[in-house]
């Protein structure tokens, strides 16, 4: 299945830093005239060029109405990201960060993913970029997730005692709701939904029945609707919840069609053990860590770089009248 065009040239999964690099991945190519320098990063340039082309790119995967508030608030937030990227890769230099042309090549692989060669460097063509320049793209987002991972991935711990602390702090976030595990049928008519009920309150098999009527796209799996809880599925199939095990609801009309459902099982609500939750809570402790030693890190970086901001070519109206 295709990606959406901004998803596949700007879209890189393997850092928290989703966002910065797809502001960062996007830019044209320069073009041959000097354009206007919007900020300088310990002496390396940032133009209007490159800003203008990573605003238009959030703004056509967020949507105009999420920055029709504050427009200058945006620019300056969306600068702010390219000036981090900037400094980032001053430090992955700076530590001798390499990344190998094999980790490029698998990571540009699983990017491109199902697109043909050709139809893939067409995409890259209109959007100003040519193969090249996209892999370069690549490589410093690769950088940066090295940088990260060395600095401060590496450096994580957390306890025992802080995972038993946060489950005792947060019980409330570990308690099951009832739970049902039910099939379905779903026929068109109400005429073959009886037909249907009066052979399974026979005896029939209830999965072969599904496999073999149902319209309904879990028909593979027998009707199987997994577990779920009361709220989460469309509010004609909370009948599940008054019913059973074992036993065959009434018919049930929806906006999909005429369902029978069968409950299979019926879980109580419970609170999960700790030794249910502790790599759940152990994962959130380490994201929450690394949020923190992250932001914490990169503040650090800023407050000694030399950067001088244009702010006057940032805010000037005319820059934002075709974005």
């Amino acid at each position: 299945m295709f990606l959406s065009l901004t998803k596949v040239l700007c879209l890189f999964l393997l850092t928290p830093f989703i966002i910065l690099v797809l502001w960062g991945g996007c830019a044209r190519e320069r073009p041959s005239t000097k354009p206007a320098i919007l900020a300088m990063v310990n002496g390396e340039a940032i133009t209007i060029d490159e800003f203008n082309v990573a605003f238009k790119a959030i703004i056509t995967e967020e949507g105009p109405q999420t920055h029709s508030g504050d427009l200058k608030t945006s620019r300056k937030d969306i600068l702010d990201q390219l000036i981090e990227k900037k400094v980032l890769l001053q430090e992955a230099k700076h530590k001798g960060i390499q990344v190998s042309e094999e980790e490029v090549r698998m990571a540009i692989q699983q990017m491109k993913g199902d697109y043909p060669e050709t139809e893939f460097n067409e995409l890259l063509k209109s959007s100003g970029l040519t193969p090249e320049r996209w892999k370069l793209d690549v490589t410093e987002n690769l950088l940066i997730d090295k940088l990260i991972e060395n600095t401060i991935t590496r450096t994580l711990k957390v306890s025992e005692e802080e995972i038993k602390s946060y489950y005792q702090k947060h019980r409330a976030e570990f308690e099951k709701k009832e739970e049902v595990r039910a099939r379905q049928i779903v026929v068109a008519t109400e005429g073959e939904a009886k037909t249907l009920h009066q052979q399974l309150l026979a005896g029939a098999n209830f999965i072969e029945l599904a496999t073999e009527k149902s319209v309904s796209p879990d028909r593979a799996n027998g009707g199987d609707l997994g577990y779920f809880t009361k709220g989460q599925m469309p509010e004609e199939f909370d009948i599940v919840f008054t019913l059973k095990a074992n036993t065959i609801s009434p018919i049930v009309k929806s906006p999909y069609g005429y369902h029978i459902f069968k409950v299979e099982e019926r879980r109580a609500p419970r609170f999960q053990s700790l030794a249910e939750v502790r790599g759940t809570i152990h994962q959130q402790l380490m994201n929450d860590q690394e949020d923190r030693l992250r932001t914490q890190w990169i503040k650090e970086l800023k407050s000694k770089a030399d950067i001088q901001v244009n702010s006057t070519l940032l805010l000037r109206q005319d820059e934002t009248k075709n974005e």
